[in-house]
């Protein structure tokens, strides 16, 4: 493990008021980074730590973790962070998921009848937990990609009907 790592997870550790014995375990330090995301003083060192995390998994997962959190423009930066292609690339599409799941309202993208399959199942699994929007539950009920997905936004949308929600 590399120095500047082992400083950052001490850092972070002190913050957190975390304990932690072996350096090199992934699952203590991802124990520490849990712990820091609950604080807001601790967004720059686990902005570092992506880069100096050796565990690409680790990594990215604090990137996924974070990006719900961070402002539209900053999320770019955390991605690139990330020492694997592919890990930033699955970041940048979580990135747009959450933008599109942060929108204002989403039932104007439904214009394109298309534009449903361009999203992720974890988008269409939020939006059928979470939408407030009668179009989004509807078209999700008869066109999620899961029965998981058209069975919550069912639900969902009974309850929006109800006004619940």
């Amino acid at each position: 493990m590399s120095r500047r790592l082992d400083d950052i997870v001490t850092e972070l550790a002190t913050r957190t008021v975390t304990a932690i014995t072996n350096m090199s375990d992934e699952h203590e330090r991802w124990a520490v980074y849990q712990t820091a995301f609950e604080r807001g003083d601790c967004s720059d060192l686990l902005f570092d730590a992506v880069a100096a995390e050796p565990v690409p998994s680790v990594a990215l997962s604090i990137v996924l973790q974070m990006l719900g959190t961070l402002p539209v423009l900053a999320r770019p930066a955390w991605i690139e962070q990330l020492a694997l292609p592919d890990n930033r690339e699955y970041a940048t599409r979580r990135a747009n998921d959450i933008a599109i799941l942060q929108s204002a309202e989403v039932t104007q993208l439904l214009v394109d009848e298309a534009v449903q399959d361009s999203w992720s199942d974890w988008l269409q699994l939020r939006l059928a937990e979470f939408s407030k929007e009668p179009d989004v539950l509807s078209r999700l009920t008869a066109r999620g990609r899961t029965r998981r997905i058209r069975r919550y936004a069912m639900q969902r949308h009974a309850a929006v009907e109800r006004g619940l929600f």
